[in-house]
């Protein structure tokens, strides 16, 4: 028996398309709103964060089809029915499983920085 709160195509979603806590919580906020137009601005000021970190947010959500722009503004548009729903079961999971997703996300961003030191060169002292 699987004991684990986040179903597997919960945990590859979140994998794949999600960074930072942050970002699922734009990707939440704009789902909320799905008739809302954001701009740079307010996304960063409900998220709590800059407005160069809200750039990659939103960016990265463009990228994994989850939201459109049209230059200035965005808003959630998931590419078909299908990620529509697992954006809902994506939802459920982080309300249901609020630490074990955060946990996922923190997990991976220090995996990726521990990656990404194996390949800094370092000088000789």
């Amino acid at each position: 028996m699987n004991n684990d709160p986040i179903p597997d195509e919960v945990r590859e979603f979140l994998t794949e398309c999600i960074d930072t806590v942050a970002q699922l919580e734009a990707l939440l906020l704009l789902r909320k709103s799905p008739d809302q137009d954001w701009n740079v601005s307010e996304l960063a000021h409900r998220l709590y964060v800059k407005e160069a970190e809200a750039i990659k947010i939103l960016s990265g959500l463009v990228s994994c089809e989850l939201a459109i722009t049209d230059g200035t503004s965005f808003r959630y548009h998931a590419r078909d029915a299908e990620h529509q729903i697992l954006i809902t079961e994506v939802a459920t999971t982080y309300a249901r499983s609020l630490v074990p997703v955060t946990k996922l996300i923190h997990e991976k961003a220090s995996g990726i920085r521990k990656f990404a030191a194996a390949f800094k060169i370092r000088k000789d002292k």
